[in-house]
This record gives C-alpha cells, structure tokens and sequence, in this order.
C-alpha cells in the first residue's frame, strides 16, 4: 500500500491510506485535544475538541473522523483552532449538573481536599485521612482549633439545617496524626527533604522574614521541595499571632509547638529574636540568599482613638506577655473595646486572670460583629458583658483609676466595609470606671523596618502580585497579614503555600506562574428535587456537639475549652456529608482542558440539565447531567455483548444516554461497567469509591 503523505503544522507525516488526521498527527508526537475518540471504536466526533483547519477546504474538520489524503495541509495550532476548541469546551460545560470540587473545598482558601478527607473517615480509614490533611496543609492540628471555618458556609447541609463540622472533624484527624508521630523533635533539624520525601541536599537558600503561619508554611513547601529554609523572627519563640495572638485556651501550645517541631525536623532553621532593621536589613538577606519572603505579619496594635489612648493597653501587648509571661495584673474591674476575634479573647483571658467584672464595649450591633459568633457566646457564657452601640470618647486617669468617657451610637448607611456605619447620638456622654482598659481596636503591618529597602508599598502593607506573591524586587515575594492587613490564619497558610510555589519556580529558572487553579464547574443553587437525590442515604443525625471543659472550671483555667471528638462522634458526623464533589474531577479530561485552553464555565451560562445520580449498580454511580453524548459507554455495551445494554434516548437537546425501557444501570451494564467508567472523559459514569460520598452509595 502506498503511504499518503500530508503535513501537519509544517511537519511532514507518511501514513497509511485509511487513517485520520487525528492518527496521523499522533505518528509525529503531536498533541490532539479529544474528549469522544476511544481508539478501537468508531470515531462519534460529537465533541468537536478535536477540530482542525485544512487547508483549501471552508470550516474546521474533527480529525477524528476525517481520513487522510495525499498533500493534504493541516493546521493543528493556530488562534483559529484553539479559538474553535474553546467555544467547544465552554458549550460542554454550559449544560454540566455537576460540581468538579465540593463547595466545601473551593470555600477554603488552603483549598484543602475536604470531600476526600472525611470521606476516608466515614469509610474507617483514619489513617489515609490524616495524612490528606498533614501531607498539603501547613499546621492542621492548629487551623483544626482556630480556623473561621469558611468551608462551613459554602456547605450543603446547610440547606437543610446545620452544616457539616468540618473544622472538628479536620482537628480530629490532624491530633491523630500529632499523636501517631509524637517522638520527640530535634532542635538541630533534619536534612531538608524533597516532595517525594527523599533526602536531598538543599539546592538553594530561602529566607524567610516572620515564623508565623504565612513563614511556617512557606518553609514546609520550600523544604519539600528541596530547598532550605532560614526562619527569622523578632520574637523568642515561633509562631507568630498563633502563639502570641492566639491564648492557650483555644490553642495549647503544645499543639503549636509539636507542629512547628516538624517543621524544624524537616530541616528549617530558626533565627529568633532577630528583629528585620535592627539585627539585619532586606539588602543583607537579598546578597546572602537566593530569594527572600517577607511575612512579617500585621503584628502593630491601633489605639483607641481618643485622647488619653496612651492609657490603654494594646489588647495585642496584652495577649503577648500572656504567652511569653510573666501574666499581666488586671485588676477586678476590666474593658475591652473592639469586637474582633482579638476583643473576644482578650476578654476571656480577663476572666481567667480574676477580675470581677469584664465588659465588652462595641460600637456597633451584634450583627456587624467581625469576630466569630460562637466566640461571642463562649465569652458570654463565660460571664463577660457585651455592651453595644457604644464608641469610646477619652480616657484618663481619676483618683488612681481608670475612666473611660463614652457615647452612645446608632447605626447609619452602610460604610466601606459594607456594615452599618456608626453614628454618634447627641447628648449621650457617660463615664466607666476600670482597673484596666484593653484596646482590641485592630492590627495593622508596621513598615518602618523595610525603609529604604526599595520594596514597594500599599496602604495595606507590602505590594505583591496577587498571582504570584513577587514584590517589586526580583527574587523577593511577600505574603500573608504583610500584604493583605490583618486577615486570616487559614489565607496566611495559603500564602505561604503559593509563595513557596512562586520560588521554586524563581530559583529553578523557570517563569513564575505561582499555582493557577484548575476550571471549576459549579452547579449552584439546587432545586429541593436535586437536593433529595443528595440526601439519598444520607444520615440526617444532627449536627455532632463539641465536648467543651466544665464553666465553672473554664473561668479560672487556660486549658483547652473544646476538647475535640471522639473516633465514634467523629464517624457519625462524617456519615453526614452529602458528597457534593465529582469523584472523577482529578482525571477528568472535560475539566483538564477547560484548564489548558484557560475556559470561561459561565460564558454559555443558561438552564442546565437537572441533577440526578444512579447508584444502582454495585461497581459504578452514573450522573447523566454530565454525560457529553460521546457514546463511548454505549460502544462499550455493545462489544461485551450486554443483553440491554445502553442507548440514545431522546431527540435534539434532550437525547440523553441511558438503559432502554428506564431500567437502571445495574441492569443496563452487567457486564462492562468498569470498563465504561474507565472510557468516560468526564464524570458521567465513575467508579464507586472514587472519592466522593455519593459514589460509595449502593
């Protein structure tokens, strides 16, 4: 047989007569998008992912099912091509009913594998479950205690009454961890180890300005990737607002300490009480190491307001020398202004520390409180008064004791922030006597150290690429409180993730991209239809209660108030979790594209395709709102010679793929259901036990 020879993208093939351009553009190593093509079955060419230009002929053909011919000229790569791929991908993904990731991860700023983790509780296996949350995430054990718990709000339990326990069931696991590798740290480290986990000897040197969360979390990423890692900090210990932000009641520092321990054994070097513009300056680190990230965190206090400010003590000054000791003296007879998370903790430490009375002075409502309400409610419980609608005037020192002048305030417009503004009511002036005045007003990032360092500013703190985290200065990256402002710990650990991302790919030579996040598809809004086909086998046991200390032993200890689940509380709450999240979203060729050609989920956004979800079968779950017509599983029905089978049921818009005659999968495919999940290009039909709690349903 003579060959046909034809060029593709310049390059000259010679293949068989009778092959497709899309065979043929594999013969020269060439990449060919495709989602329908199963080679050994007959091409569909339903995707249209595969479509190239031709030259001399109109429109794009798919080179799936378009023979060769001799001198034909193809065009596999042109902004024509990839323009037409892309529309493709963006129309498949305009009618997909389904999410890629559960809502609970994409509301996590660490973009922690949630759905994964507590799937693996729910199954027995604790062990794989600790380590999806140790392996990736920077200091779990202690965001398992103090994180805002953003992946709660995004939760679908919520829909139906409380939401999943996430953080309690993350902090179950993480301790387990803690406890499996509870052998001593060594204070010196131990070599630096690759992301495999091989010893390696570091290649580069990192330092790293601030060990709070943003620092740690940095080294950990650097380290695994075979860097080193030289932490400098002002304070005596690591940590950061973890330590010295946090008291020992929602964050033992055992905890603390045991994680950072692990850390060091990686291999990271700590240099504290090394203070940025007294012991050394950003030119010093830039000639003496690699790369540079600065994570100085937002650790200056904002004072009242008022005058006679200078009276008050910084509720972070406050919570330091508690962590560093000796206790300050209080006094019986304490306020707090502020209503932050800080304000919340200042408050209990007051009441742990003896005085009589402790008030909480805020000048907004409860409802525009910052802080997290079940903080509120712990200090409330705890005997602290809250007082609201009130802003502090001045304060001054009379007959040896403090007095706080105040105003009473009403709420206005919304500001800046989007609360309610505050507005002073005239007239309303009264006087509080106090032993001792605590401003939790706010934090904010203290530059002067970085005078002169040439790194550029915002009115936040340090300017970085978002993308990135570069500042200004080549090899110099930023992140965390010093770039945002006072924020959280959870977004701190994540950017010390990306940062550690963006240097390696600095000092490895390569163009620093940080870490883009794959396309997401989400189904949004669920109609009570599609929310009962998740609640299907779904224990509807209430939310699991966290075992807290005694009240009366609370107020006069800092021991750990929540005292964290038990392995059977644990597995009852994780049998809650609807398994929102696609079982097939890591190998799923729809979502990997939609990725490379960088595609818009919502350019074609319009009525989808309700949600439904087969879980007949024992090996497979189908979802059919994510098929894509490809027929692939159809092909593979009828080569094992299945009795039913499947087929196209339908006309236009609506055909769909199912069983004949309405029968469910466990009858369509008893023969070729592996095999028809191993050819789906999306999540349409997966194997059970993929991932998600919906595929481990019979």
């Amino acid at each position: 047989m003579i060959p046909v020879k034809l060029t593709i993208d310049g390059r000259p093939a010679s293949v068989p007569p009778g092959q497709t351009i899309l065979q043929a553009a594999r013969t020269l190593g060439l990449s060919v998008p495709t989602l329908c093509h199963i080679e050994g079955f007959d091409p569909s060419a339903s995707c249209f992912l595969c479509a190239v230009k031709i030259e001399g002929r109109p429109n794009l053909w798919p080179s799936c099912a378009t023979p060769v011919a001799e001198g034909m000229v193809v065009i596999n790569d042109s902004d024509e091509v990839r323009a037409a791929r892309k529309t493709s991908i963006e129309l498949l993904l305009s009618d997909h009913a389904g999410d890629c990731v559960g809502p609970c991860k994409t509301g996590c700023p660490a973009q922690l594998d949630i759905p994964n983790f507590i799937e693996r509780i729910s199954a027995g296996d604790t062990k794989q479950a600790t380590e999806i949350v140790t392996n990736d995430l920077t200091l779990p054990a202690s965001l398992g205690r103090v994180c805002p718990r953003l992946c709660e709000e995004r939760c679908r339990q919520c829909e139906v009454k409380d939401a999943l326990s996430i953080r309690n069931l993350h902090r179950f696991v993480a301790d387990l961890g803690q406890r499996a590798s509870a052998a001593p740290v060594s204070g010196n480290g131990a070599p630096a180890k690759a992301a495999g986990g091989t010893p390696t000897q570091p290649s580069k040197r990192v330092a790293i300005i601030g060990a709070g969360p943003a620092g740690l979390a940095a080294a950990h990423h650097l380290l695994r990737r075979g860097h080193a890692a030289v932490l400098f900090d002002a304070h005596p210990h690591a940590g950061g607002m973890l330590r010295y932000g946090i008291p020992a009641f929602r964050l033992p520092r055992q905890v603390l300490d045991a994680e950072i321990g692990m850390i060091r054994n990686l291999g990271a070097e700590f240099r504290l009480g090394k203070r940025l513009g007294r012991d050394f300056t950003l030119g010093d680190l830039r000639r003496d190491f690699d790369a540079v990230f600065l994570a100085i965190g937002a650790q200056s206090s904002r004072g009242l307001g008022c005058p006679g400010e200078e009276l008050a003590t910084p509720a972070l000054e406050f919570l330091e020398k508690l962590a560093d000791g000796p206790a300050p003296t209080v006094g019986s007879d304490v306020i707090v202004v502020g209503g932050g998370n800080t304000a919340m903790d200042a408050c209990r430490c007051a009441v742990r520390l003896g005085a009589k009375s402790v008030r909480v002075l805020y000048r907004r409502s409860r409802r525009e409180m910052p802080c997290l309400m079940e903080e509120v409610e712990a200090a409330e419980a705890e005997g602290v008064k809250i007082e609201f609608l009130i802003s502090p005037l001045r304060l001054e020192r009379k007959d040896g004791k403090l007095v706080l002048t105040c105003q009473r305030m009403q709420l206005g417009a919304s500001d800046a922030s989007g609360r309610a503004s505050s507005l002073a009511i005239p007239d309303s002036h009264f006087e509080v006597p106090a032993t001792c005045v605590i401003a939790a007003i706010g934090q904010s990032v203290d530059s002067q150290p970085l005078d002169g360092a040439e790194v550029t500013l915002s009115k936040w703190g340090i300017a970085a690429d978002p993308k990135t985290l570069g500042t200004n200065l080549p090899g110099v990256f930023a992140g965390g409180d010093a770039v945002t402002g006072p924020d959280l710990a959870v977004r701190a650990v994540a950017a010390g993730k990306l940062a550690a991302a963006s240097i390696d790919q600095y000092l490895s030579g390569k163009k620093v991209i940080g870490s883009p996040a794959a396309v997401n598809v989400v189904l949004g809004k669920l109609s009570e239809d599609e929310l009962a086909v998740f609640l299907r086998g779904i224990d509807q046991a209430p939310r699991a209660p966290m075992p807290h200390l005694p009240i009366e032993k609370r107020r006069t200890t800092f021991e750990e108030v929540e005292l964290g689940f038990s392995p059977e509380a644990a597995t009852r709450e994780s049998r809650r979790c609807l398994g929102c999240g696609c079982g097939k979203a890591i190998p799923c060729r729809l979502r990997q594209f939609a990725t490379e050609y960088g595609v818009d989920p919502q350019r074609f956004v319009g009525e989808r395709r309700h949600f439904a979800r087969d879980t007949s079968h024992p090996e497979i779950t189908f979802e059919p709102g994510k098929c894509i017509i490809c027929g692939a599983c159809v092909q593979v029905a009828a080569q094992a010679g299945e009795e039913l089978g499947l087929s196209f049921i339908g006309r236009g818009f609506q055909v769909s793929v199912a069983g004949p005659f309405d029968r469910p999968m466990a009858a369509a495919l008893r023969k070729s259901a592996r095999r028809a999940a191993e050819v789906c290009p999306t999540g349409a039909i997966m194997l059970k036990g993929a991932g998600c709690a919906g595929c481990r349903l019979a």
